[in-house]
């Protein structure tokens, strides 16, 4: 593939093609959670509160690495519709490197002025391993983005599941040992560098040598497109690592981890796992974006998946999480009950808003994603300063409350941009409240009835499950005709997977 170019992948767009790559993702992101969920719940047996706290403030250097600086240059990859040809695709490469290695060296440069501001001499190197460790993950950008083009989400999702795998047995390893926060690094390290190999392996493409000014041909609309999906990164980014680095810098580390915990708890079943399936429907909706009656059911009918997918779990984490957490964690972890059960609710409105972005990306206009983002970041930053005089709960209420009221305006940017009606959003989103807001009810009463008669821990235990089939039994009567197409999913997956497709 070095010698001319690289056809965006025209086969056709058939169902079937779409939902095996959807369940592959759906599959990849669910081992994912299982595995990350492991991990973390070891690793909280192993490292103190603070030594998370202090993990929690380097993940900021991970990611402008390994997301902020190639994130445009990845979607503007499968976003394209036209032909790959070998210097576009040069194009990106060396600039994701080059955006990605200048990130880090600044990371390295500020690391020790970092540490200092915090009081925390043990942050600088930590700072500098988790910028290197998010390196290994951008030199894999074109691979990953050609993969995901072609819609070769079997690849992506085993190759992440091995490093989740890997990088958590090495993790433990290393916190057994007595690395404390770095094993953290460790694990960030083996996850990036076992994903990027596979990738390279499997993608089936290495950057040639190109007369310049051909690759330069292609730089201007490659960092345009980029620039504008990144700018919208960037307000996430401070949107995402802002609670964590005032919490980090005014309440302390310790606080942090407890903060930190209690927020990857909520972001488990939202970010991780529908986070992992809307990267495969970002490439289908691009697909259908000059369809405009398949962009809006592909878009309805996704989003509508993944609420029924996270409320039932973050509904749980509301009602039986803090009689869980001493149980799975230890009493060193109780001080998250309150945060967490808070953060519950944000993430309800994430699962609401996942898709949003790929949305807007998908039809060429991330502007969109830019102008919201940098209206929320101006509105959060402000919400956590004033949560942080209440302590780590407070910033939990205000972060959830700011995003309750800007959900209107996002969504008032997904109906005018796929124009279809909010009766028509609103009748995709509701059974997954409406059985979740059940479910919790059952779980509730039925923990109360039974607590004297089996135990506190077994009547969780009890009105999880008996909630989960309460659940199961409305989302069947309110959605049947998505109950079906799901069951069709999983039995075809199984199917592929037998075959070795």
């Amino acid at each position: 593939m070095n010698g001319g170019a690289t056809p965006a992948d025209a086969s056709p767009l058939t169902a079937s093609r779409i939902s095996r790559g959807a369940a592959w993702a759906a599959l990849g992101a669910a081992l994912r959670y299982a595995i990350a969920g492991i991990t973390t719940l070891i690793l909280a047996h192993l490292l103190t509160p603070r030594e998370v706290g202090l993990v929690a403030i380097t993940l900021v250097a991970g990611e402008l690495v390994s997301y902020i600086a190639i994130t445009g240059f990845h979607d503007a990859i499968i976003q394209r519709d036209r032909l790959l040809d070998d210097a576009y695709l040069n194009a990106a490469f060396w600039s994701a490197t080059l955006a990605a290695g200048v990130l880090a060296l600044l990371v390295l440069a500020l690391a020790g002025p970092v540490a200092t501001l915090f009081e925390q001499p043990p942050l600088a190197p930590l700072l500098s391993a988790m910028a290197l460790a998010g390196l290994l993950r951008a030199i894999g950008t074109v691979p990953r983005a050609l993969l995901a083009q072609r819609l070769d989400f079997r690849t992506l999702a085993l190759a992440r599941a091995a490093g989740m795998a890997l990088g958590g047995c090495a993790a433990v390893l290393a916190a057994l040992l007595g690395a404390g926060a770095w094993s953290w690094i460790v694990h960030a390290g083996v996850v990036n560098g076992v994903g990027t190999l596979v990738a390279w392996r499997a993608a089936g493409w290495r950057p040639a040598p190109h007369a310049p000014q051909v690759v330069r041909a292609h730089l201007p609309g490659l960092w345009s497109f980029a620039a504008s999906v990144s700018s919208f990164a960037v307000l996430a980014w401070i949107i995402s690592h802002a609670d964590d680095q005032l919490i980090g810098y005014r309440l302390g580390p310790r606080a942090l981890g407890f903060y930190a915990m209690a927020y990857s708890i909520m972001a488990w079943p939202v970010r991780d796992v529908l986070g992992g399936i809307a990267v495969v429907l970002y490439p289908v909706l691009a697909r259908c974006q000059a369809d405009r009656p398949r962009l809006q059911r592909a878009y309805l009918e996704s989003t509508r998946l993944m609420t029924i997918f996270a409320f039932p779990v973050l509904a749980q984490i509301i009602v039986s999480g803090p009689a869980i957490v001493p149980w799975l964690l230890d009493d060193r972890w109780a001080p998250i009950a309150l945060a967490m059960q808070i953060l519950a609710f944000n993430g309800l409105r994430e699962a609401l808003v996942m898709l949003n972005g790929p949305l807007f990306r998908a039809v060429g206009a991330p502007h969109l994603h830019t102008l919201f983002g940098a209206c929320s970041a101006a509105c959060y930053v402000v919400a956590f300063v004033v949560g942080l005089d209440f302590g780590i709960e407070g910033v939990a209420f205000f972060f959830t409350l700011t995003g309750l009221v800007l959900l209107p305006l996002s969504l008032w940017l997904v109906v005018r941009t796929l124009y279809v009606s909010m009766r028509r959003w609103l009748a995709a989103v509701l059974p997954a409240p409406l059985a979740a807001s059940v479910m919790a009810i059952v779980s509730f009463a039925l923990r109360h009835v039974a607590r004297g008669a089996v135990g506190n821990l077994a009547a969780v235990l009890l009105s999880i499950a008996l909630g989960l089939v309460v659940y199961i039994a409305v989302i069947v009567a309110l959605a049947p005709g998505t109950v079906r197409m799901a069951e069709r999913e999983i039995r075809g997956l199984g199917l592929h997977w037998r075959q070795g497709g």
